[in-house]
């Protein structure tokens, strides 16, 4: 079983000023018992040190960051555009991860702009950031478009303003992908957790149904 992290656009210290206490807690319960293999981080951290240090120590293997759009001017100026990881299953087959902030999407968080990008690059999975919007989609050409939201809630023109991240676990045996959307609702004052299930077969992810 690999278990992954995507999370991103902190904003800190201009939108935000700290990592929530809740979002602390909730992934140190997840990671109790087995840290992540990776998380991918989408970009947007300016500021938190310790954070990402935090991050490195609940991640068994590796960060992945790339660079966002106010990274420009004050952050990770060395981070690249883009990552990817491949992900091999038994099947000999291996699912494709591809990660990138989403700034060069316009308008922004567009579909079928990402879908297009995931198909260019032969990624299979996309995760990005920069609308601040939590979003899970797969569309009509079988890739997984992911966005984290932003994990501090920052503002953005179509945040939903609640702090929030992803949580994959890809069966390599199975083939099977469960994705757990994290989202803390500020206003409820608790955490709401939506789950997903796809399958990887003949180089296509399929939505199933759970019984």
């Amino acid at each position: 079983m690999i278990k992954i992290l995507a999370i991103g656009d902190s904003h800190i210290p201009q939108r935000a000023k700290n990592i929530p206490d809740q979002i602390h807690f909730k992934l140190e319960q997840i990671t109790e018992t087995e840290k992540f293999d990776y998380i991918f981080f989408t970009g947007d951290v300016i500021r938190a040190p310790e954070f990402m240090n935090f991050l490195k120590n609940i991640t068994k293997e590796k960060v992945f960051l790339v660079m966002g759009n106010m990274d420009y001017y004050e952050g990770n100026h060395e981070a690249p555009f883009y990552q990817q990881i491949n992900i091999f299953l038994t099947s000999n087959t291996k699912i494709v991860i591809g990660l990138t902030h989403g700034h060069q999407i316009s308008p922004r968080g567009d579909h079928s702009q990402l879908e297009s990008l995931a198909i260019q690059k032969n990624f299979n999975i996309l995760i990005s950031g920069h609308t601040h919007k939590e979003e899970i989609t797969l569309t009509k050409n079988y890739i997984l478009l992911l966005n984290p939201g932003s994990v501090t809630g920052a503002w953005s023109f179509v945040a939903s303003r609640n702090p929030s991240f992803i949580v994959l676990k890809i069966n390599d045996i199975t083939s099977k992908i469960n994705i757990t959307l994290h989202q803390y609702d500020i206003k409820a004052s608790k955490f709401r957790e939506i789950n997903y299930s796809y399958i990887f077969e003949n180089d296509k992810i399929h939505s199933i149904t759970e019984d």
